[in-house]
């Protein structure tokens, strides 16, 4: 019953985090476009997701597009990738305000480096607010990994879009 629980909370707050990332054809969002999820539920996101997290907590979603190219490509695939297979190094250095992680996946957005510094400091806010409280530690690393690709992918469309071409 305890196990039950864990998933369908996993499954709800993943699907809170989902909800709110633009869900445009250039803003792909791999946890509900992607992996087992999306070809199974490929018209219906929170079935997606919830299926994404219930089988292997969203990590097939995010590393599918070697296996199902059709349903998770581009850009933005590849650095929800990088961030969850970083995410320790990311999230040390977002604290900071600088690193080598933060400017590759910046890169792998295809942002320009004279932009990187205001594009860091813009998610470092964002970010601050977003890990106060209990309920960040309680994440999985999966969950705290999409939550900082949210912030990214709003950051650049909302102010960066000129100096990123994801």
């Amino acid at each position: 019953m305890q196990l039950t629980n864990k998933i369908v909370t996993t499954a709800a707050a993943v699907l809170l985090m989902a909800g709110s990332s633009v869900s445009s054809a250039s803003d792909l969002n791999p946890w509900t476009e992607c992996g087992i999820g999306a070809m199974i539920f490929d018209n219906t996101p929170a079935a997606a997701v919830i299926s994404n997290v219930i089988w292997d907590l969203g990590t097939t979603a995010v590393t599918s597009a070697g296996v199902s190219e059709q349903t998770c490509e581009g850009k933005t695939v590849a650095a929800a990738r990088f961030v969850t297979e970083t995410f320790a190094n990311i999230e040390e250095e977002t604290v900071k305000g600088n690193g080598q992680h933060l400017n590759a996946m910046l890169n792998i957005m295809g942002c320009e480096e004279s932009s990187h510094s205001a594009i860091i400091n813009s998610v470092r806010a964002d970010f601050t607010k977003s890990i106060q409280g209990v309920s960040y530690t309680e994440k999985t690393t999966v969950e705290k990994a999409q939550n900082f690709y949210n912030i990214i992918q709003n950051q650049i469309s909302n102010n960066y879009s000129q100096q990123c071409q994801a």
